[in-house]
């Protein structure tokens, strides 16, 4: 049976103070509003819930609006009571039907600081600076309340019905000591039926798909299930579990919605679309027995997955956990080989090899379970840009520490060299974080077989004058395993970085930097793809295409990281990076959660010579809107001499160099003149008839080019002014 449900909301006084539909966004310039009061149990008695610094915004921005409601990290003797700070609302009375208070809610850190909030109630007359007075409504850890620390989560706290039409206080409680920053906006307490949220489809067959949903306060749920381009009826099938299987669909895209329905007065706005095909294909897990017992017991991520139709080669990349899939092909009977890439222990890999009859209702998977490995210890560690680097603000990075070998490693060092100059250290939620004056070094532990850890790292990107647009900002990274490795190259890598003001948020960035020495050569490439949603509403799905150079060696493409969940497809050159469903919110309404990013790495060729470049360039689609073309990353192969090579015609020293860059010529001829130009080919010096050295102290830091001209040659080098 079908019907047609009209959504409802129905708001409710706060006592004496307001009219009904209430929110309180903290815009008053008096703090805390009227008929709101703040507490606190005495310890840390610096800090207590206030309103935000508008000044501060960029740092603690509000969910909207100028201000919101916040309260600071508190730190005390450890000897001392844990601080516990709370603000309560005004007396509230409790609706008859599905009471809900709703408030949007971020914090400021990465990790578990090991704070504990809390939503409490008292009843009217209690004494609301005893904290004994309230019940605990909900609580939750860091990580509970805010999955993405940065980015303003809803959040929704049904009241206990048993509570309807009576007048009661409620309280945000922060309890902890260096616990993580909260800020709290748009408060309002009312009927609500709460949105269906965490969307999902599974079993998809060639003919139907389960769909589920988080269950919240509700009891029956409306369901609509639509082609691609078919417009919403509003009108769909009542359920009363949060699970349905549609039946005897085409093949196709498909998209969903679906509402909650908490009477027939009250329904929530419906949630969706959520997008899913039913296509042709098949799917399959990469497992492997990690002890010799016979059982596939572990997963291998990241690893490709090479799919050969006809004449046609495809690749696509296994997830965390072991799962690939490749739809789309059309309907035939087709011969289909699939291969595994597999990492470092594994030999003698099978090649499945089958005829599929796609036309059929048949069901198609392909599972490798691979035997157990030889014994290789190899790590390799990367530097992620987050964001861009901005004079005067925070710049975010995420350490990737991969195990790419088959041998569990119990610890390990990790290593960021910085600049300095430019930056200072500011935060990481691990725990084992040391600074000593511009190396940060992480201890490691459990790193397993096939896996990465992720280390999300913060530094302050010191204002001007110290710091200007334009200028260069350099890390150095390194980890250290105190076992053989057996690819010891990959042990260290390097991430260069234009400082910006402005700047277009949809960038691609080679880590590498803008010149590489062709003598010294890298083992890898490393790129990040950055993205940002600045329309005017959420992106369902995000799709980049990126078409690789003609100096890499395709085959060796690897996904690192992302911001999101994701599949890649790779044909040829051309790399396809879906993020479907990912509902990146638009940069009006959530502008640090409306940035996404991907990084992969991948080996230049072997046949390569001096002035060779590789040029990157993405091209990113936000829903069916036009492609927004990405710059392009350019980077060049010179012979540059970061080191001595009996090659080079001269040799350049100390490299980095702080005051004066010493230059000795190998076949003893002079040298004319020297130039020296920044990485965008601005020119910063010149000499002439230099005599054995140059003063460079009055550069900024950063990577330079200094052009050597003789009489009968012009070279190019590449140092760095520290």
């Amino acid at each position: 049976m079908k019907r047609k449900l009209l959504t409802a909301f129905l708001g409710l006084s706060l006592s004496c103070y307001a009219q009904s539909p209430y929110v309180e966004g903290f815009e008053g310039e008096v703090f805390p509003p009227e008929g709101w009061t703040v507490y606190e149990n005495g310890s840390g008695v610096l800090h207590h819930w206030k309103q935000i610094i508008i000044d501060a915004n960029a740092i603690y921005p509000p969910y909207e609006g100028d201000y919101a409601a916040f309260i600071e990290r508190e730190n005390v003797p450890d000897t001392g009571l844990i601080p516990i700070d709370w603000l309560v609302t005004p007396l509230v009375t409790v609706p008859e039907a599905n009471p809900v208070l709703h408030f949007y809610s971020r914090q400021s850190l990465a990790g578990d600081q090991g704070g504990n909030y809390r939503i409490m109630m008292a009843s009217e007359g209690a004494e609301l600076s005893d904290l004994n007075s309230f019940t605990v409504v909900q609580s939750w850890t860091e990580p509970e309340l805010n999955p993405v620390f940065s980015e303003y989560k809803e959040v929704y706290v049904p009241i206990p019905s048993t509570f309807a039409g009576q007048n009661i206080y409620l309280a945000f409680v922060m309890e902890g000591d260096e616990a993580d920053r909260w800020l709290v906006d748009n408060v309002s307490f009312a009927s609500y039926c709460i949105p269906p949220d965490n969307l999902s489809v599974s079993a998809i067959t060639l003919e139907s798909a389960t769909f589920t949903w988080s269950a919240n306060n509700a009891s029956q749920w409306e369901i609509e299930v639509l082609p691609l381009g078919a417009a919403p009826t509003g009108e769909g099938v009542i359920v009363d579990e949060n699970i349905y299987t549609a039946t005897e669909l085409d093949m196709g895209e498909y998209r969903f919605y679906v509402r909650a329905i908490c009477s027939e007065a009250l329904q929530s706005s419906w949630s969706g679309p959520f997008y899913f095909d039913i296509l042709n294909g098949f799917d399959g897990v990469v497992s492997y027995d990690s002890d010799g017992d016979e059982v596939c017991d572990s997963f291998i991520e990241n690893t490709e997955v090479i799919i050969t139709i006809g004449s046609e080669q495809y690749s696509v990349y296994t997830n965390n956990q072991g799962y690939y899939s490749f739809y789309g092909i059309l309907d035939a009977v087709a011969t289909v080989s699939v291969q595994i890439n597999a990492p470092n222990g594994f030999s003698d890999v099978p090649v499945y090899e089958d005829t599929f009859d796609f036309t059929s209702d048949e069901d198609f998977a392909v599972d490798f379970c691979l035997e157990q490995p030889e014994a290789v210890t190899d790590l390799s560690v990367t530097l992620v840009p987050v964001n861009q680097a901005r004079p005067g603000f925070i710049a975010n990075y995420q350490l990737l520490v991969t195990n790419n070998g088959s041998v569990s490693i119990p610890t390990a060092t990790a290593t960021i060299e910085f600049n300095d100059v430019r930056l200072d250290f500011d935060s990481s939620p691990n725990t084992s974080s040391t600074l000593s004056s511009d190396v940060v070094s992480f201890g490691l532990t459990n790193l397993d077989a096939y896996s990465t850890q992720y280390i999300p790292v913060n530094f302050s990107v010191l204002p001007p004058p110290e710091n200007e647009g334009g200028a260069f900002i350099w890390f150095y990274n390194n980890v250290t395993v105190f076992e053989n490795e057996s690819t010891p190259a990959d042990n260290s890598s390097s991430l260069e970085q234009v400082m910006v003001n402005s700047f277009d948020p949809n960038d691609i960035t080679a880590h590498e930097g803008s010149v590489v020495p062709l003598e010294a050569m890298v083992e890898w490439m490393h790129y990040t793809i950055r993205f940002q949603n600045t329309g005017t509403a959420d992106a369902i799905n995000v799709r980049i295409e990126n078409t690789l150079d003609d100096n890499f060696d395709w085959d060796t493409f690897e996904p690192l990281a992302s911001s999101h969940d994701y599949t890649v497809l790779r044909h040829e050159n051309v790399l396809e990076f879906k993020f479907n469903n990912i509902h990146l919110p638009d940069s009006t309404t959530d502008e640090l959660g409306s940035h996404g990013f991907i990084t992969y790495r991948i080996k230049p060729g072997t046949s390569l010579t001096a002035l060779d470049t590789f040029e990157n360039t993405a091209r990113i689609y936000f829903d069916f809107n036009p492609a927004i073309i990405t710059n392009t990353a350019i980077t060049y192969l010179s012979v540059l001499g970061n080191e001595e090579f009996n090659a080079a015609e001269f040799v350049l020293y100390p490299n980095p160099v702080t005051e004066r860059l010493y230059i000795a010529s190998q076949s003893g001829e002079n040298i004319a003149f020297a130039e020296v130009y920044d990485i965008n080919g601005k020119l910063c010096l010149k000499q002439d008839s230099l005599q054995g050295s140059i003063d460079v102290q009055s550069l900024n830091s950063g990577f330079y080019i200094i052009k050597l001209t003789t009489e009968t040659t012009t070279v190019n080098y590449k140092f760095i002014k520290k």
